[in-house]
């Protein structure tokens, strides 16, 4: 089958980056200015140093045509059931012409099975939303992102669970597993002179120690939030979020947060968002419920190594389980090679530091030792 058109003739098309991948989108005029707003959010000018794939991402937002897809997987003859996150199935067939087609089955996450559809064929891909699909301009950002890291990968890139501030064009990637301080972190650099944000909790990194952001909201708890008033004052001015805010736990390590957009946390801090920065320094984080003081240690380029081996998402991502809407062409074992080899030339060619901080300190202490160590890196 063919995806079916829009009941309406007027379209409007855009082209924007994640990354050096190229996407555009193709909507309603009224729909697309609503998800251009909603993109420019996350997304930047592309790095411009690779000639990557593009893709178009087509939107369809009538009841007839989701229906459609959806009856077409459920009476396919070739179907499978995959779970790219833990929690959310999608049922995926296969038709001759060589149409993928997939359906939200079962969603344990947002709760919101059948929000949407979704058919690909090579780099065409077509999203069919309905009436009662909540909130549909999130939706492409996901399509985007997925593309975006199979095709890095596919080009050489591999993908860390880090953060990355860009400091004057020092890059530091902020790499740790979750609940350690990495937000924490990222907040205390992006206060520095001339800092700009790449992104939170997922960075790529390809040609050497190039860091490439991935367009992700940036959440963050209360206790990150009230220790910064850059964050705090932002929230206040908005009455329905204040209130959000004093419903959160002040908990250490609580994982109810707020969802900042990229743009507006790296904005609070009178900063902006950035498609790439050359890593000078990798910051491992260790914050704890305690009055430890602030303090740097510099790290071995084989603890490095476990650091970021422990860190390294590609091929497998612990969240992003199994990858599903672009067939990855390099195999596991050449992904964990390719990964090996990253490791192994940034950990010796990048200098590592671990800052542990007890958050029962005034913040200034931690901006403190991380202007000390700032210091020399460029």
């Amino acid at each position: 089958m063919n995806p079916p058109a829009d009941p309406s003739a007027a379209i409007s098309t855009w082209d924007c980056h994640a990354g050096d991948v190229k996407f555009r989108i193709t909507a309603a005029p009224t729909w697309l200015a609503i998800q251009r707003a909603y993109l420019s959010e996350f997304l930047t000018a592309p790095p411009g140093h690779l000639d990557l794939a593009a893709f178009s991402i087509r939107v369809h937002t009538d009841d007839m045509a989701y229906t459609q897809i959806v009856e077409a997987v459920t009476n396919s003859a070739s179907t499978c059931d995959i779970e790219p996150v833990p929690g959310l199935v999608i049922r995926q067939s296969h038709e001759q012409n060589g149409l993928r087609c997939f359906a939200i089955i079962a969603d344990d996450v947002e709760h919101r099975p059948g929000a949407y559809a979704v058919t690909t064929q090579g780099h065409a891909i077509d999203l069919f939303t309905h009436s009662g699909t909540p909130r549909p301009h999130r939706y492409p950002i996901r399509l985007i992102r997925e593309a975006m890291l199979r095709t890095y990968e596919d080009a050489g890139g591999v993908v860390f669970h880090a953060a990355g501030v860009d400091i004057a064009h020092a890059g530091v990637m902020i790499c740790g597993r979750r609940g350690t301080g990495k937000t924490t972190m990222m907040s205390a650099l992006l206060g520095f002179p001339n800092a700009a944000l790449l992104s939170n909790d997922r960075i790529v990194t390809c040609w050497g120690e190039q860091m490439i952001a991935v367009p992700l909201p940036v959440p963050t708890a209360r206790g990150t939030i009230q220790a910064f008033p850059e964050l705090e004052n932002g929230i206040r001015r908005n009455p329905a979020v204040s209130s959000e805010l004093d419903r959160m736990p002040a908990d250490f390590g609580s994982t109810i947060k707020h969802a900042f957009t990229a743009y507006e946390f790296a904005a609070a801090f009178g900063g902006h968002l950035i498609s790439r920065s050359a890593v000078r320094l990798i910051v491992v984080p260790r914050l704890s419920d305690t009055d430890e003081p602030a303090h740097v240690r510099r790290i071995s380029p084989v603890e490095a190594r476990h650091v970021l081996a422990a860190n390294c998402f590609t091929p497998r991502d612990e969240f992003w389980v199994q990858p599903w809407l672009v067939p990855r062409r390099s195999t596991d074992d050449q992904l964990r090679h390719q990964a090996n080899t990253a490791i192994e030339h940034i950990t010796a060619s990048v200098p590592c530091v671990e800052v542990s901080f007890g958050v029962r300190n005034p913040i200034s202490d931690l901006i403190t030792v991380l202007q000390h160590t700032m210091g020399g890196v460029r």
